[in-house]
């Protein structure tokens, strides 16, 4: 069962700004994280993974202050977005595919839509606890 639900969000100015620097650091997190794994697939033909990438963004989130300013869930699934394209890749790599089609830089972020994690986990605590 997925739950999803739909806010519209109306900012202020100042909340504006805040969601704005936010996206953009997303995106360049987003950016890094793909050029990562790039350069280690071409390089070393070695793969990273989603676990890797996200040690990294702990250490980060205790070393700057940029990284501590976003949500970490926000991160995450950046992380995450980041690591379904390159499954894809992968997999494309190993059928052997003529155009293998790398996940590709982005400009911008369009949409700012996350998970919550904690609640995905209480949820499923719930229903199993039901399930009973």
């Amino acid at each position: 069962m997925k739950l999803a639900f739909r806010y519209p969000v109306y900012p202020t100015k100042t909340q504006e700004t805040t969601l704005l620097n936010w996206l953009d650091h997303l995106c360049e997190l987003q950016n890094s994280a793909c050029h990562d794994r790039k350069v280690a697939w071409e390089t070393e033909g070695e793969r990273v993974s989603y676990n890797d990438q996200s040690r990294k963004l702990k250490v980060a989130r205790e070393k700057y202050e940029d990284f501590r300013q976003v949500p970490q869930d926000m991160q995450v699934c950046a992380l995450e977005r980041m690591d379904k394209a390159f499954d894809g890749f992968y997999r494309r790599c190993e059928k052997g595919a003529a155009k293998k089609g790398y996940p590709r830089h982005r400009k911008s972020i369009r949409s700012m839509s996350w998970k919550l994690r904690k609640y995905t986990l209480i949820v499923k605590l719930l229903i199993n606890y039901t399930l009973l």
